[in-house]
């Protein structure tokens, strides 16, 4: 008998800490992050594919074009595939609308290259000197 009295004792007295400090006994909802958009580029000539983040779908990047990509976390890694091998990886930072690109701003922007080459010097690769030009000359 004395344990059930001991017991309810401490109940008792639990219930009433917990009535004066005003402690409800409600959880607290965690909110979700929000989606976050960003751009993948692919500056390749062979597609690319790559995993979704949410879902167990696969993308395509088509070569030399764009994507919109929905990310669930502010930090990531990005492994794109070409013929089911691992092609290129990036760890990624999301920074909410910090990247404008076509008239809109997204929260990330990756850049796929093929390996080897500068994006900023693609633009020399296929200069080609010009001939010498010769002029005739009248003779008589």
């Amino acid at each position: 008998m004395p344990k059930k009295k001991m017991t309810l004792v401490l109940l008792a007295s639990v219930i009433a800490l917990l009535s004066v400090t005003g402690a409800n006994a409600q959880v607290a909802a965690v909110e979700p992050l929000p989606p976050y958009v960003g751009v993948i580029k692919n500056n390749c000539h062979h597609d690319i594919s790559v995993p979704s983040e949410n879902s167990l779908a696969t993308l395509i990047v088509p070569a030399r074009s764009w994507i919109e990509f929905v990310v669930w976390d502010p930090k990531f890694d990005l492994i794109p595939y070409r013929e089911g091998k691992p092609f290129h990886c990036q760890k990624v930072t999301v920074t909410p609308d910090a990247f404008p690109f076509m008239c809109k701003n997204y929260d990330f922007m990756v850049e796929i290259c093929p390996p080897g080459l500068d994006p900023t010097k693609d633009r020399y690769r296929f200069y080609k000197k010009y001939k010498k030009r010769y002029r005739k000359t009248e003779t008589g």
